[in-house]
């Protein structure tokens, strides 16, 4: 497997190749963007990279001892952390056990790789906790953080962290899109089914629309995400935002978003579109209910 195999950008492949060539990588680094599955394999593929015992600058090599335990997941040097699901609590005690467990040096190698998956999910406690070893690591240790979005992530945190982002470049909105995605959005708001169905009739006639629509109302509930844990947005989606943060809690807009991406996804498989259309009101409003 090399970096062609993931959804990087020009920009992201020169970097990963700058930190693999020279056997140099960032103590703490920051995956977001793509699905989970898609940001889970990139991590461990980071990781391996980073304990690979070959002299030469194609890493991961595969067949090294390091490479061989990685992917059998037995290396004693990489160390995974969190869940590969789209909410779940991640625990203060979980921060401090990743803290406390830094300071052991590594057994096979010298380097040791902390994977801590889907890292939004972790609380300000948790995150505060994290804070500490990440600021001053020992020398041996790595840490690779997933997560949905960086602008979920503290600044505290992100500022100390270098971020490698998956998929496609930022978008920008048409006037329709986001006059439909304002109107899907506050029906959600609501939690009101028929109105959830209204607002989304109209792309029954704008097919083209569909995509641009689930990707807008991403952004408005990343935002509004990123408002609930630092009360910090973006202005474009400011107002929308605040709306939601208003309505929902947490773990029922990243529950949003997950499923947004997830009807992303459907259609581009060219899924049956009239039945995609008819099960979104009914996948938004469960994503809504949690």
């Amino acid at each position: 497997m090399t970096l062609d195999n993931f959804n990087l950008s020009d920009r992201e492949k020169k970097i990963l190749t700058s930190y693999i060539e020279n056997d140099s990588f960032p103590h703490t680094l920051l995956i977001d963007g793509a699905n989970i599955e898609s940001r889970t394999e990139f991590a461990k593929f980071v990781a391996n990279a980073i304990l690979c015992q070959s002299a030469g600058a194609d890493k991961p090599c595969g067949k090294c001892s390091a490479c061989i335990k990685c992917a059998a997941d037995s290396n004693p040097d990489l160390k995974q952390f969190g869940e590969e699901k789209e909410s779940y609590t991640f625990k203060v005690e979980t921060s401090r056990e990743i803290r406390k467990d830094a300071f052991v040096i590594p057994n096979d190698s010298d380097r040791k790789v902390y994977i801590i998956k889907e890292a939004q999910n972790m609380n300000d406690a948790s995150e505060n906790a994290l804070l500490k070893i990440l600021e001053e690591p020992p020398h041996f240790d790595y840490f690779i953080m997933t997560c949905s979005s960086k602008n979920a992530m503290l600044e505290t945190v992100l500022s100390r962290s270098a971020v490698i982002s998956m998929g496609d470049a930022e978008e920008s909105f048409s006037p329709e899109a986001l006059q439909l995605s304002d109107s899907i959005m506050s029906a959600l708001c609501e939690n009101n089914e028929l109105k959830i169905v209204e607002a989304l009739s109209p792309l029954a006639s704008e097919k083209q629309l569909f995509e641009e629509c689930m990707s807008c109302l991403g952004a408005m509930f990343t935002e509004a995400l990123k408002y609930k844990k630092a009360k910090m947005c973006s202005k474009e989606f400011e107002s929308e935002a605040h709306s939601i943060c208003a309505k929902l809690s947490q773990t029922k807009i990243y529950s949003v978003i997950n499923m947004l991406s997830a009807l992303k996804e459907k259609f581009k498989q060219n899924a049956n579109y009239n039945l995609l259309l008819t099960n979104t009101a009914v996948a938004l409003k469960g994503a809504v209910n949690g």
